[in-house]
């Protein structure tokens, strides 16, 4: 649980930074556009290695790739916090997306290995949990220390060293699993989880991605009011992860998937309606149930239906759908940001997942 709280770390921990790093160095072209790579140059590289890192967790185990992992994690997570050259900070935002591809690769075939599917269901509902109040910490923290300097905030990613003496005495390495399925099989039964997995990043990313610079920009709010209104989502986020494993035993996955769009789709409507930072608030309660579903209900899908031999290998796959689409989500949204402004597109992605909600009912209704 500790161990996904790093995947959540590695990308909002510094958005209340990214308005305030636009500004120190607005002497370089397009700043706005390339702050935002802070959060999704990690997503390239982790959807480039993930595949990678899955082979090096089926061949030569989970545990050595998540140490190493969580040791390039920290160097390269905190290279903000030393560095003053904007390039070479970025250089370590992609070490730090290699580090992210090597923990969570790892960390989701041990799940895998160490429950059964229902023990599953109850893990992953805590580890859903775990993940954002660990959200709501680091976003937290991250708004306060921005406050104070934009670095500060990239101080946060030492803690994990704090992890390890932990790790090191708590987990163990499973055994191996031969191999028995066709391998095509595998992969095609997997290829629906993957474009879910992208496809709903890319819609879900647009908040850490967009929210700030409507904070900010158009709403005249401070960096720790991002923190404020991300770290009240998660609160939802939470409570709503802990009910998964009951959840899932009335509702199918797609089921799930229907009431998660339907939420994002009123969350974002509200959000493009608001015109003071209060009423950015009232979504935040849809927003987090949705999102505290999503990457709970994605997984589980996910290690329901792969093999236990090649967990490492998949999870790597899953791994790079989900950061594919991270790092795909400004770059696609970008230009209606620039023509429309972001409450449009809030309004129009809004209408999307209102529309996906409704497929997936008449799909279910159908079935």
């Amino acid at each position: 649980m500790l161990i996904a709280t790093l995947g959540v770390m590695s990308g909002i921990t510094v958005v209340s930074s990214l308005p305030l790093i636009s500004h120190t160095f607005s002497e370089i072209p397009n700043i706005e556009f390339l702050s935002k790579l802070m959060l999704t140059i990690p997503s390239i590289i982790i959807a480039l290695f993930a595949p990678i890192a899955g082979y090096i967790a089926d061949k030569w185990g989970r545990l050595k790739p998540l140490y190493i992992g969580i040791l390039l994690f920290t160097i390269g997570g905190s290279s903000g916090f030393y560095l003053e050259n904007f390039y070479a900070i970025l250089i370590g935002r992609a070490v730090l997306g290699f580090a992210v591809a090597l923990i969570m690769t790892s960390s989701t075939a041990l799940i895998g290995d160490y429950f059964s599917e229902k023990e599953r269901h109850k893990f992953m509902s805590l580890q859903g949990m775990a993940v954002a109040l660990g959200g709501i910490i680091f976003i937290t923290a991250g708004g306060f220390l921005a406050q104070v300097h934009w670095s500060y905030p990239f101080a946060i990613y030492f803690i994990p060293l704090l992890f390890l003496p932990l790790l090191v005495t708590s987990l163990y390495e499973p055994e191996k699993h031969i191999h028995t399925e066709d391998h095509t099989e595998i992969k095609a039964t997997l290829l629906p989880i993957y474009v879910t997995a992208f496809f709903t990043m890319v819609l879900f990313y647009m908040m850490p991605t967009q929210l700030p610079y409507l904070i900010v920009n158009t709403l005249n709010g401070e960096p720790r009011t991002i923190g404020f209104v991300i770290a009240t989502a998660m609160v939802f986020n939470a409570l709503t992860s802990m009910q998964y494993s009951k959840i899932k035993a009335r509702l199918s996955y797609l089921q799930i998937y229907k009431f998660t769009f339907l939420l994002f789709g009123l969350g974002l409507l509200i959000l493009s309606q608001a015109h003071n930072i209060t009423q950015l608030y009232y979504c935040t309660v849809f927003i987090g149930m949705a999102f505290g579903l999503l990457l709970v209900n994605t997984n589980a899908w996910f290690l329901s239906k792969v093999h236990a031999s090649k967990r490492g290998k998949a999870s790597g796959i899953l791994t790079s759908s989900f950061f594919l689409g991270q790092f795909s989500s400004p770059l696609l949204f970008q230009p209606i940001v620039q023509l429309y402004g972001i409450q449009m597109l809030f309004l129009l992605v809004g209408i999307l997942s209102s529309i996906i909600s409704l497929s997936l009912f008449i799909k279910t209704r159908r079935h």
